[in-house]
């Protein structure tokens, strides 16, 4: 593997990209509807993401190597693609810059960004093995996306719909790394991480994360009326997607309580995820 496509694979960039959609539909319901936003600040604050984003995974990576050997070792650090000093280059440059930029957008928007970067690499370095807390930090930063891109153009005045969406995102991440403690329980176990599947079992961690996917289900539908009515039919039918496959991995776990079905959980509701941001983007 080359050493750009290496760093492409370091960084996750996908994920970064997944971010910066979620910014750009918090910042069309901050500014009241899509044709409201400003493209300078969209396109500075979905910069703002993916840098973010960038900096984090690649820390991500730089502390968690050792478990990587075992439950990763495709990845470019553990393969030596890229050297330990790159990556802490790159994280270090993505992260600074990402901050740096966020300061033309506002104290708010700054703000969020800070929490952002400040609970991420808590994360990375610290709070991974702590299980739960871990999970806790993994789903607050994926949800702050929405509030983020809100803050650039409604300050402190964040609609309501938006905390719902933020909420929704929270709750189906938090129910996935729960879910993946389950898949990656041989190498959390070597590496000390004290996930829920490890501390309490496999059968607990399965119930845990299929509620919380049935939470996210639910607080979809309150989302509901909130929507403008012109929308809703659009916003219900991906929702409804999105919530048939969450039930279903909910529905799996709670039959068949083991790695394989988590594993393909994992897959479903990375999809899950896509068409449920989707239907987020009609809300705006």
């Amino acid at each position: 593997m080359g050493k750009f496509a290496a760093l492409m694979k370091l960084t996750r960039i996908e994920h970064g990209f997944i971010a910066a959609f979620a910014t750009s539909v918090g910042c069309a319901i901050g500014a009241g509807g899509w044709f409201g936003i400003q493209p300078y600040a969209v396109v500075l604050a979905i910069v703002v993401t993916v840098l973010v984003e960038v900096g984090l995974f690649v820390f991500n990576d730089i502390c968690n190597i050792e478990e990587d050997r075992i439950n990763a070792p495709e990845r470019p650090l553990v393969k030596g693609e890229i050297s330990v000093k790159e990556a802490t280059i790159v994280g270090l440059l993505s992260l600074i810059l990402g901050a740096s930029l966020a300061l033309p957008l506002g104290f708010p928007p700054l703000l969020v960004v800070l929490l952002a970067v400040s609970t991420g690499l808590a994360y990375d370095m610290w709070l991974k093995k702590a299980g739960f807390i871990g999970n806790l930090i993994v789903a607050l930063d994926t949800a702050l996306p929405f509030l983020f891109g809100a803050t650039v153009f409604s300050g402190f005045s964040v609609p309501i719909l938006t905390f719902l969406l933020a909420g929704i995102a929270f709750l189906a991440v938090l129910g996935r790394e729960v879910l993946k403690g389950i898949v990656d329980i041989e190498g959390d176990l070597k590496a000390g991480v004290r996930t829920l599947a490890i501390t309490r079992g496999v059968n607990f961690a399965a119930i845990v994360s299929s509620l919380l996917f049935m939470l996210a289900v639910s607080l979809s539908l309150v989302a509901l009326p909130l929507v403008t009515e012109g929308r809703q039919y659009l916003y219900t039918f991906f929702v409804a997607i999105t919530d048939l496959m969450f039930t279903y991995v909910a529905g799996s776990l709670l039959l068949r309580r083991d790695k394989s079905t988590a594993a393909k959980g994992r897959v479903v509701t990375l999809i899950a995820m896509f068409t449920g941001t989707l239907a987020f983007a009609i809300t705006a």
